[in-house]
């Protein structure tokens, strides 16, 4: 069998990244508002911030303004969040081709994972833990004129972890917080999402213990196994990636956010493409890439609430 590759073996590749993508998408994905981009930058504020609606008056031939409040966010086209490598081998080669094999799944779920840590706003530090970046929901919105201005999460967004873990008193207190601002408010699909690591998972049942809240075999089997679940009028996600607050070792940085307020803008989807590198002794080269960027259109639709986590 010839390391070739053919027209054939390209589509079957990018169909099979394609297929995967879909099959193992990133829960954080599904908790964001995507759209599409195109060009260097697009403001998204302009879309998607606070609107006031006004009396008419029926003897005016004017018509109506109502300019959207607030400074202007964007996403900027960044560098590709990519996965790939050579192919050396026919078994690899034709593992390639195989939706089910490791080979496609672990290159695309990379991916799947980076696009997860952009809607986050984190990065992955040589010593294993994360850290809060640009964009997403933690990280620095670039705001201005134009996108050259960043701008940090409040420190009145954040809610002290006063040497606790995940209690009902923060949950109440960010729910309270992001309701107040209008957002889980007047529309019902505005869901309100919260992404915990798996040391709030005890305080999350603790929570439901606490409350007297009922729950099914089901669900409590959800929360144990790190599946999305919805309690007390949230979604909570479970991720190994959450980042530690600056400076420490054990408060874990839990934030809470609505859905409609944090876009997710595409470039390009995940796409997988498969060639010849003839700079590389004509070897088949596998790549699996995205092209995308997230921000919070507002600052008043994330709130983060500090855990301590226990040794």
């Amino acid at each position: 069998m010839s390391l070739e590759v053919t027209q054939h073996h390209k589509l079957q590749y990018a169909s099979n990244v394609m297929m995967v993508a879909q099959q193992t998408r990133n829960a954080l994905q599904g908790a964001v508002t995507t759209v599409p981009a195109t060009g260097e930058a697009q403001s998204v504020a302009d879309l998607f911030d606070a609107v006031e609606a006004q009396r008419g008056d029926e003897k005016s031939r004017r018509n109506v303004e109502t300019p959207v409040s607030g400074s202007r966010r964007w996403v900027v086209l960044q560098p590709s969040i990519e996965a790939g490598g050579y192919i050396t081998k026919e078994e690899k080669f034709r593992t390639a081709t195989d939706p089910t094999s490791h080979y496609v799944r672990n290159y695309t779920m990379a991916v799947n994972r980076g696009c997860g840590d952009l809607a986050l706003g984190v990065s992955k530090q040589k010593d294993g833990n994360f850290r809060i970046t640009d964009g997403g929901i933690l990280g620095i919105a670039r705001e201005g004129k134009t996108p050259g201005t960043g701008t940090e999460l409040p420190a009145s967004q954040y809610i002290d972890n006063g040497g606790l873990g995940m209690v009902l008193d923060k949950l109440i207190a960010a729910q309270e917080k992001l309701r107040l601002a209008d957002f889980g408010l007047e529309d019902e699909f505005d869901q309100l999402f919260c992404a915990i690591s798996p040391k709030q998972i005890t305080n999350l049942l603790n929570i439901a213990a606490q409350t007297q809240v009922n729950l099914n075999a089901f669900e409590i089997q959800q929360i144990k196994s790190g599946k999305p679940t919805t309690l007390l009028g949230v979604t909570w996600i479970f991720t190994n990636r959450l980042p530690f607050k600056k400076g420490t070792t054990d408060i874990r940085l839990n934030p809470i956010w609505a859905k409609s307020n944090i876009v997710y803008a595409e470039w390009q989807g995940v796409q997988g493409q498969m060639w010849n590198d003839t700079s590389a002794k004509n070897l088949p080269y596998a790549l699996v890439d995205t092209y995308a960027d997230c921000v919070r259109a507002q600052d008043k639709g994330v709130v983060v609430i500090e855990s301590k986590e226990a040794a």
